[in-house]
């Protein structure tokens, strides 16, 4: 039988947030948060070990995981950051992710020291995400050695910041939300875009990765991905290019997996198959998906990549 996760239990750190019906009152309230933590776990995470499922982005991003930690039999801790207010449907236009902030992410880095104080016991630290989440928990694992994953496993998602900004159409509503996390554009802000990007921390990712961590990256080549993110997620500087430098920096080739299938899709409906790419055999279906070959100090392969959407 798998183990029913427990109901949420949502935690504010920092400067705790009190509940109040006056939205004034709550957007303040969530302002002066740093982090918000969302935790489900299982009945006996106290008892035996199990496998941690972490994530970033907030509500959105959480709910999409929860039905892999049901499947896994794993507990799932989610970070969100204090001035994001993007919670479930019809709420886009409170949203403002972190963007890689470095004091939010040496907040979230302490969650699963923090969980294990508590007298929670992890078998396997997973850190996965799609999307915008994707880019975040790279972001966090190439910033933070400490954390030390089994796994990180990026679905549908970009290594780069500049090169997600370039992607969005003038007046788009995540290049407006960029620009006011990042303080600019590329153009203008060029060092800030940089330090918040995995691609900036290369190294960061081949240290985790010599001391045992597995990364999975893969992302969907399909028409429907490039028509809908405009190439973000799919393009020669999205994910292709970090991983051939990144073979570089640790001397060994490195694998990607490609897909035809819809965006967020290899999270939803192979799970399983992805757990199996970060931990070994579980019995769930394979993932489809083709696996990609990036050889040290060659360029990314054809095939790995779809070509760029031209920008209105």
């Amino acid at each position: 039988m798998r183990p029913v996760l427990r109901a949420a239990a949502v935690v504010a750190v920092v400067l705790g947030a009190v509940a109040t019906p006056d939205p004034r009152a709550a957007t303040a309230s969530r302002q002066a948060v740093l982090l918000r933590v969302d935790q489900h776990l299982v009945p006996d995470a106290r008892v035996q070990p199990h496998p941690l499922l972490m994530t970033l982005g907030g509500p959105i991003y959480c709910r999409q995981l929860t039905n892999l930690a049901r499947n896994l039999g794993a507990s799932l801790v989610c970070g969100d950051y204090g001035k994001n207010g993007y919670e479930g449907v019809g709420g886009r236009a409170a949203r403002l992710e972190d963007w890689g902030d470095p004091a939010y992410l040496d907040a979230v880095a302490k969650l699963p020291a923090a969980l294990r104080r508590s007298g929670v016991k992890i078998s396997k630290l997973v850190v996965v995400g799609v999307s915008y989440s994707g880019f975040a928990n790279a972001e966090l694992v190439a910033t933070h050695p400490e954390l030390r994953p089994d796994a990180l496993v990026v679905v549908d998602s970009f290594l780069d910041l500049t090169a997600r900004f370039r992607a969005l159409p003038l007046g788009h509503e995540t290049r407006k939300e960029m620009v006011t996390a990042l303080g600019g554009t590329p153009d203008t802000v060029p060092e800030v875009y940089a330090a918040r990007s995995p691609s900036g921390h290369l190294d960061g990712l081949a240290k985790a990765i010599r001391a045992g961590m597995r990364f999975v990256d893969v992302w969907s080549l399909s028409d429907a991905e490039r028509s809908e993110f405009r190439g973000a997620t799919c393009s020669l500087q999205a994910n292709a290019t970090w991983l051939a430098g990144l073979a570089s920096k640790l001397g060994r080739p490195v694998t990607g997996y490609v897909t035809q299938l819809r965006h967020a899709h290899a999270l939803w409906d192979r799970g399983m198959g992805l757990m199996k790419l970060a931990l070994g055999p579980n019995g769930g279906k394979p993932l489809e998906a083709r696996a990609v070959t990036f050889a040290p100090g060659a360029p990314a392969p054809a095939g790995s990549f779809c070509a760029s959407v031209p920008v209105p």
